[in-house]
């Protein structure tokens, strides 16, 4: 096995990162709240469209926009021919994608005692690493620190580099985590699932495979799996701004997931953008990705035009180095350390008990308290009448951070009317905050232009300019960092681009929609039997969302272990009774309010861009019922291990 070299230590103590910081709210002047919540309520008006979520293309689904699909990465000759990798078209195991998600349910089946031979695991993608395969413009690098984020720590025994990896690394370390379980020969790249339809009688999935190698003529192939598991991602389908005019630009133009470095100049571990020189560029959105990638765009580009509808909220990161010692002495201190650090880290995201030792003590742990709508809150409302009050105190406990977080904007922008433009007017739970060091400052460069277009986005594209109200800013690049594909919406069949026929050829499009899933712990459902879900609907969140997949990967290795034991050998599916997955709808109803705050926020992916807002009552109950778990990814985490340790496999029904 070929290791990732170790980080070099450097003199960085604990006292040091601590001191440095800077996260605290403390000296803030009292912030009006009144003024406040006026001004998220207009930020929120100008953002609203009647189009919603529409005003986005969804590449995946538009075959005009195909071409900004193309991978730039695949080596076409080291992709295995679909044919050699079914030889007996069939497999045990089924995993829909090969991101870290799909490496963590093939990790975990393996501890349980699935031999990585008779798993396979498909990808339209041409390697492992799922958004860390497809993203890889300069400055990429996770939010969320490294020895949280890097599953398999202690495993594997990988000291990050950094407090917070770069995108390299981590697709790196998931080739190294599919070499160490024996996984790189369960592989199948650019494949992906066109049809799942569960046959009753030899109690297994009848699948339509689709191979489509660079420059080949597609293939198909017909194969039966005794498990699935959907894994797709979060994040994982590009979306371009429905913005007239954008494919009649001459130019050159991308998405951020698809960079194109043999136009920009650089690559994946070199951000210099040389071919950028004496260009004009606009990047359209201010989201995770421009606020990484900015920084370099703005050091290469004669002019760079940012694009904005609305702005992000920008804290401290504080990269740097992992100290060797340091580390042995402060992270890696005893075994089970990372688990740990991630109950220490989720610990935060509670208003009323907090841990006494902050052991990550950054940017998401400062931020915690205002994004418990997201990740849940077992000291949240019990009911719906609470839900005003509740949000009264979120709003309190947020008001002095976000008002710091502005305030920073201040300090870092010269131009004051350019830090205005820069401010967020909304709760940190709105959006998905970022950390970044360079991004502010770089609105002091003569050759960056905001271009903010109060809410509305770009009206249209030209042969060479893009038009912004009044204006029209000639470029010779343009590069769309507008996200992906609501990750909160549809169904595992959506997200995976696929029809899935279960019990009596049951649609989960269709029966989702009408009544929501009907699962049990968010893993299995009652009419999909044998087909393993990856949250989050009836699950669970954390802001590092591999901790809520590795939950499910867990579980679900379990009860495909003890099933398998308790079938004896002969063919069995294993589901949820119909109760059990009644009650358990009900419970993730009965937890819901705390997560209710999400509606009324600034349009964004988190509320289907304002869409959750106008949903009908009959919906929002189904949606309430589709939920997260609202007490919390440990709460949730402590139900499943309590369950397991159990061990009578309550509520689940193997039929052979």
């Amino acid at each position: 096995m070929s290791a990732i070299p170790t980080p070099t230590a450097n003199a960085i103590g604990a006292d040091i990162i601590n001191s440095e910081q800077g996260y605290q709210d403390e000296g803030v002047a009292a912030v009006d709240a009144l003024h406040v919540q006026n001004r998220y309520g207009e930020e929120r008006a100008r953002r609203l469209r009647d189009d919603g979520d529409n005003q986005f293309v969804d590449i995946s689904l538009d075959e005009k926009f195909q071409s900004f699909l193309r991978d730039p990465w695949v080596d076409t000759a080291a992709v295995k021919d679909i044919g050699s990798m079914f030889t007996t078209d069939r497999c045990q195991l089924l995993i829909l994608g090969a991101g870290w998600g799909g490496l963590l349910y093939a990790i975990r089946m393996v501890q349980a005692g699935v031999r990585p031979e008779d798993i396979r695991i498909i990808d339209s993608a041409g390697g492992f690493g799922g958004t860390w395969y497809w993203n890889r413009y300069p400055g990429l690098g996770c939010d969320v620190e490294s020895y949280l984020y890097l599953p398999l720590l202690e495993e594997t025994g990988y000291i990050p580099r950094h407090r917070f990896s770069s995108g390299e690394e981590i697709r790196s370390y998931a080739n190294l985590a599919a070499e160490k379980w024996g996984l790189n020969n369960s592989a199948v790249f650019q494949t992906k699932a066109e049809k799942l339809a569960w046959n009753e009688e030899s109690k297994e999935w009848h699948v339509e495979l689709s191979q489509q190698r660079t420059d080949e003529q597609p293939k198909t192939l017909k194969v039966s799996a005794q498990f699935v598991a959907t894994v797709n991602g979060v994040l994982n389908w590009p979306k371009l701004p429905a913005v007239p005019g954008i494919l009649d630009f001459q130019g050159g133009v991308f998405h951020s997931s698809r960079w194109d470095y043999g136009l920009t100049g650089g690559s994946p571990t070199d951000p210099s953008l040389t071919k950028l020189q004496g260009k004009r560029v606009a990047i359209v959105g201010t989201g995770a990705t421009s606020v990484q990638t900015i920084p370099h765009l703005a050091r290469w580009a004669k002019q760079l035009y940012v694009v904005q509808r609305t702005p992000a909220a920008v804290d401290h990161r504080g990269q740097r180095e992992t100290d060797l010692e340091w580390f042995g002495k402060n992270v890696a201190t005893s075994a089970g350390w990372q688990r740990e650090r991630y109950r220490n880290f989720h610990q935060h995201f509670n208003t009323k008990e907090q841990p006494a030792i902050d052991l990550v003590n950054d940017g998401w742990t400062n931020a915690a308290k205002g994004m418990v709508v997201i990740a849940g809150n077992p000291a949240g409302p019990k009911t719906m009448d609470e839900l005003p009050a509740y949000m009264q105190e979120l709003l309190a406990i947020d008001l002095p951070r976000q008002d710091r977080v502005r305030r920073r904007v201040e300090q870092e922008v010269k131009n004051p009317d350019v830090a205005k433009k820069l401010q967020a007017w909304y709760p940190t739970w709105c959006k998905r905050p970022a950390f970044h060091d360079e991004y502010l400052s770089t609105f002091n460069r003569e050759n960056v232009t905001l271009v903010d277009t109060e809410g509305k986005g770009a009206d249209r594209i030209t042969a060479d300019s893009i038009v912004a109200g009044d204006e029209s800013y000639p470029v010779d690049v343009i590069i769309c960092a507008t996200g992906f594909r609501a990750p909160f919406t549809g169904t595992p069949a959506e997200k995976a681009n696929i029809t899935i026929l279960g019990r009596n050829g049951v649609s989960m499009s269709k029966e989702w929609a009408r009544t929501g899933p009907s699962t049990q712990h968010g893993v299995l459902d009652h009419n999909f039997p044998n087909l393993f879900l990856a949250g989050p609907w009836q699950a669970s969140l954390s802001p590092s969302n591999l901790f809520s997949t590795d939950v499910l990967a867990k579980h679900a290795a379990y009860i495909l272990t003890e099933a398998k034991r308790r079938a004896n050998g002969k063919p069995f599916a294993v589901a949820p009774t119909a109760a059990a997955a009644e009650d358990w709808g009900t419970q993730v109803m009965m937890r819901s309010p705390p997560m209710a705050a999400i509606a009324g926020c600034t349009p964004s992916y988190f509320n289907v861009e304002g869409g959750i807002d106008r949903a009908p009552p009959e919906m929002q109950m189904i949606m309430a019922r589709s939920g997260v778990w609202g007490h919390g990814v440990e709460d949730f985490d402590g139900i499943v291990e309590a369950w397991r340790k159990e061990g009578g496999m309550q509520g689940l029904e193997v039929q052979v």
